[in-house]
């Protein structure tokens, strides 16, 4: 996010006052909010930020809420898995593309999708132990 609020200010005062853009701060805030953004859902996930419908997990009898719950998390990590696989394709695919503008290797933008959705199966690993733990606790209750 501090590239981002660095680049966007000088490319707007040089484009407007210079009238002379350097050719690399659109990409730099370009590639930099691709990132920002894969590395802030991971965040947001890790946070509990995520869209749910915790309600009616919470209202539903404890049997069908922890199915429920089961359910979540395989798809979690079905989804967060092939998206992972996904991005290691598409990064190794653009690893002799470069940039137009600052001439480095697409991958390098491209490597935020498995490393975010990778962040973001590792989370998700740590809520799914979280929730046999307290499933091992009511038990032992």
């Amino acid at each position: 996010m501090a590239v981002i609020a660095i680049t966007i200010p000088i490319t707007v005062f040089s484009r407007y006052v210079l009238q002379n853009t350097p050719i690399w701060t659109d990409e730099t805030a370009l590639f930099s909010l691709v990132w920002a953004s894969m590395l802030g859902a991971a965040v947001g996930l890790r946070k509990g930020y995520q869209v749910g419908i915790r309600s009616v997990v919470e209202k539903a009898p404890k049997l069908v809420g922890a199915a429920m719950e089961i359910v979540g998390f395989i798809f979690m990590f079905a989804f967060f898995g092939i998206m992972v696989l996904f991005g290691i394709k598409q990064t190794l695919t653009n690893v002799h593309q470069l940039s137009a503008a600052m001439q480095i290797p697409m991958a390098l933008p491209y490597l935020a999708l498995p490393t975010g959705f990778l962040i973001m199966f590792i989370f998700t690993i740590e809520e799914a132990g979280n929730f046999i733990a307290r499933i091992a606790k009511r038990k032992g209750e």
